[in-house]
């Protein structure tokens, strides 16, 4: 409770517009990519692998308070997404009760960590497989404030190197927990479990099922797997970065 207080009288303290709100905020933006296995199936038949990607915020001046508006994840072309064949849980399920959620919905977990008035927050993460291409990021977390929150990521087309993009939006609760103190996100870790769904194959009999992964790898260009992530904090600054991981 005295920390909530804190943060409290210190919120009331901050002005609306928040502290270094006004100028390009100076971060160290880092986004890593991998996946598990990193052996590469068929474009016909790609190998299920496990995903994971890592998000680092760095502030540069310990002193500007800024949040996280926008994130577009950028994955490699070789790297498919089979969400239309597997069960889906509707994001106000999630928050209300993701205990309701089908089992098979649930199709990953992860960690988050945030930072606001020199308050760490630790948050979990869990991801659930959304109707229409929608990522569920279920985060939540109890000390010093009580966070419940979904962040909806939406998958699209992209091109190039990239074969997919995750456009997501923070919530304002998630950016601001409290009145004119912007809550910058320093880590955002998400793991994509290894997972397949079974669907019928219409070139043979109609109860002949077939498996697909939910993350597939169908290629492998020159070893490597490409990922970008394009950042967009409150202030209107947007911060790229990129990685690549191994595949063979």
């Amino acid at each position: 409770m005295r920390k909530i207080a804190t943060l409290v009288v210190a919120a009331v303290s901050v002005p609306l517009i928040g502290v270094g709100i006004a100028g390009a905020v100076s971060v160290d933006q880092t986004i890593k990519g991998s996946t598990s296995p990193t052996k590469k199936g068929t474009k016909k038949k790609p190998r299920a692998v496990k995903l994971k990607i890592d998000i680092a915020t760095k502030k540069k001046i310990a002193s500007e308070e800024f949040a996280t508006k926008s994130a577009t994840i950028y994955f490699d072309r070789n790297l498919v997404f089979n969400t239309k064949y597997f069960k889906t849980c509707k994001a106000s399920t999630v928050q209300s009760n993701e205990g309701k959620c089908p089992k098979a919905s649930k199709v990953g977990s992860g960690s988050a960590q945030g930072e606001a008035l020199g308050q760490v927050q630790k948050l979990k993460v869990s991801a659930f497989n959304g109707p229409k291409n929608t990522l569920n990021l279920h985060v939540t977390g109890s000390s010093p404030l009580a966070i419940d929150s979904v962040i909806v990521g939406k998958l699209r087309n992209s091109s190039g190197s990239y074969g997919k993009k995750l456009v997501v939006t923070l919530p304002d609760n998630l950016q601001q927990p409290l009145p004119g103190v912007y809550a910058t996100l320093t880590s955002f870790i998400t793991t994509i479990s290894k997972k397949t769904a079974r669907k019928s194959n219409n070139r043979r009999s109609k109860n002949y099922k077939v498996k697909v992964p939910y993350v597939g790898l169908r290629g492998c260009t020159k070893k490597k797997l490409k990922y970008k992530g394009v950042f967009v904090f409150t202030d209107g600054t947007k911060v790229t970065a990129t990685d690549t991981s191994k595949c063979r």
